[in-house]
């Protein structure tokens, strides 16, 4: 009699597979984590875009199947330390997703994945991109594994043959009522594409899943250049060009006056709502702001931020290729050996390539964002990274310093006043790359020149006061230039490389000291000193636009690729841009609707130009 009583309490340790039953309610309990993971998933998400998805039955149905199929391990093979495995790492993938999304408003890329080692130079923004809710995840994992092991000695008189006919009705029925759902609208893809609008594009991750989105990116990259896809991009170039000979010429410039060199500053998230600015009695911009008085500045302060999944490469590829971002990922990463026409090439076929010299500076080591490779196909001659300055000025979080704006453009005019990224009697290009505005906007305080009282948010403050530390940083390389008689024969472009605030925006603008001084707009400036002429213009344009606008400046009228864009000196431009979601900026009703279809094409069409390498595949007929 003992020994049945024995028999009948399970003294096994936690985390035991059972041996003849199954217990029901474990299986409840493993259940109900994974679903409660990817729902609160799904809410985190939503938060910072909208909550669309949670009107869509695909959101609960693809919940549900995936939560299934994880337990198929449990359910049949009674793994359930196998489950729990799961449950972590599930942990980790939906934190680092959320994460991801907080700053490209997407999920993370499958080839993305192989590329973590990347992120230790990024591990202030990594940080910076958690927020307290996601210590959920963990929690939900750490509570369910007290229940279990509260419930230990529990059976259940369940077989598991009736369990498993019950798992395989449940995962079937699911299973058959999204894929019915997903068939009446297309299929997969279609289903997925048509979501992917202005308001909805953020919706498809919720309703489908990281692993559908992964899903989706594999098919995505596993296409083939075709006939159609040639057709579309041919036809998108011939109406573009079609519309260029129709607009009247660019008159605003003259053809007469070209600089010698070129000089780009790419300032890390510097947006325009900080020129002209002037905040508790303290100039933000008092350098910059100087140089936009100059008879001979061209000032554009309404350029919409366009990058995508890439940030400040994605720049780079608008500035120098007049081509967008691709759909997803970085295309440095993706295609880095795609043929791309760029404003070096346009240089070097216009006055010889050994007439020409192009540099990238940086204080980035060359593996981030893969410029090593990426720089040289662009045309660029060398690339002076980090391991060529001297960090004698950090800024950043304390564990992962980073070379000041101030010091690196210093050094820079000293690399360039010693010949060593210069030669007068050469054309030149540079392309100088800041740091310092780098989300956290840790700058220390002794390097700051301007404080704020506490009406306004913390990170808010950090960001004037790494303005004005970036603003500075210009003012002098500007004024050594001057002195060392280079700035004349040199046009001098300045831009941020991409809106800085992601989704703290909407909380600045919404705050007591925030509102009507932070702009609702991603809008980056664009300065460009010593112009042929000098203007302001207000029209918004897009950073695709920068590119054919350097072309006319430039004098490199006769390069045959004119970019995505229009010049921004071109008075027949459309006063509008696109951003990557599709939203219209500026003056949208000035524009044919024929038009603004074209602009919107313009994107996936610059998609298949890069994936598909079509400059290249035309130079080998």
């Amino acid at each position: 009699m003992m020994w049945n009583k024995k028999m009948l309490v399970s003294r096994r340790p936690l985390f035991a597979s059972p041996t003849e039953r199954t217990n029901r309610r474990r299986f409840a309990l493993m259940f109900g984590l994974l679903w409660f993971k990817l729902i609160w998933f799904d809410v985190s998400w939503c938060a910072a875009s909208t909550f669309r998805s949670f009107s869509m039955v695909e959101t609960y149905l693809s919940a549900t199947l995936v939560v299934l199929v994880l337990l198929l391990p449990l359910v049949v093979w009674r793994m359930e330390r196998t489950t729990w495995v799961v449950a972590v790492l599930m942990d980790a993938l939906l934190v680092c997703n959320l994460m991801y999304f907080r700053t490209y408003y997407t999920a993370i890329p499958p080839d993305s994945y192989l590329l973590v080692g990347n992120l230790k130079d990024f591990t202030d923004s990594v940080w910076g991109s958690l927020k307290a809710t996601d210590a959920l995840f963990p929690i939900s994992t750490l509570v369910a594994a007290l229940l279990r092991w509260r419930r230990r000695g529990q059976t259940s008189r369940l077989r598991h043959s009736t369990l498993v006919r019950r798992y395989v009705v449940a995962t079937a029925l699911s299973a058959a009522a999204l894929l019915t759902l997903t068939w009446a609208k297309g299929g997969f893809r279609t289903a997925y594409e048509s979501m992917q609008g202005s308001y909805t594009h953020t919706c498809v991750t919720p309703m489908y899943t990281v692993f559908g989105t992964f899903y989706y990116d594999c098919i995505r990259d596993a296409e083939t250049f075709t006939p159609e896809v040639e057709r579309q991009i041919e036809q998108w170039m011939a109406a573009d060009r079609a519309d260029r000979m129709m607009a009247n010429a660019d008159t605003l410039m003259p053809d007469s006056v070209v600089r010698r060199h070129g000089i780009i500053i790419l300032a890390e998230s510097l947006e325009s709502w900080v020129l002209e600015r002037t905040v508790e009695g303290q100039e933000l911009t008092p350098q910059l702001n100087a140089l936009l008085k100059d008879s001979l500045t061209i000032y554009a302060p309404h350029i919409l931020s366009q990058v995508k999944g890439g940030r400040s490469i994605d720049a780079q590829l608008m500035i120098n290729t007049g081509l967008l971002p691709i759909e997803n990922g970085a295309y440095s990463l993706k295609y880095p050996h795609t043929t791309y026409p760029s404003l070096v090439r346009a240089m070097k076929e216009a006055y010889g390539a050994e007439a020409v010299r192009a540099y990238v500076l940086t204080g980035d080591k060359p593996m981030v964002w893969n410029q090593a490779v990426i720089e040289p196909v662009f045309g660029y001659d060398s690339l002076i990274s980090k391991a060529s300055f001297v960090n004698d000025e950090p800024v950043g979080p304390r564990y992962r310093p980073q070379i000041g704006d101030v010091s690196l453009m210093r050094q820079i005019a000293d690399k360039i006043v010693r010949g060593e990224a210069w030669d007068a009697r050469q054309h030149m290009l540079l392309q100088c790359v800041t740091y310092s505005g780098h989300f956290p906007f840790a700058l220390p305080e002794r390097l700051r020149e301007v404080r704020f009282s506490g009406r306004f948010p913390e990170r808010m403050r950090d960001y004037m006061a790494t303005a004005r530390y970036t603003d500075r940083a210009i003012g002098l390389f500007i004024d050594r230039l001057k002195a060392e008689g280079i700035y004349d024969s040199t046009l001098i472009i300045i831009t941020g490389d991409h809106e800085g605030l992601g989704e703290m925006r909407r909380t600045w603008c919404e705050s007591a000291g925030g509102r009507g001084i932070v702009s609702e707009r991603p809008m980056v400036p664009l300065i460009i000193l010593n112009a042929p002429r000098g203007m302001r213009i207000e029209a918004v344009g897009g950073q695709i636009d920068l590119y054919p606008t350097l072309l006319r400046l430039f004098g490199l009228k006769r390069y045959a690729w004119r970019g995505m864009g229009r010049s921004l000196t071109d008075p027949t431009r459309p006063p509008v841009a696109i951003d990557p979601h599709g939203r219209v900026y500026g003056l949208a009703d000035s524009v044919s609707a024929t038009a603004l279809q074209r602009l919107k094409g313009a994107w996936p069409v610059s998609d298949a130009i890069i994936r598909y390498d079509y400059f290249g595949r035309r130079q080998q007929r």
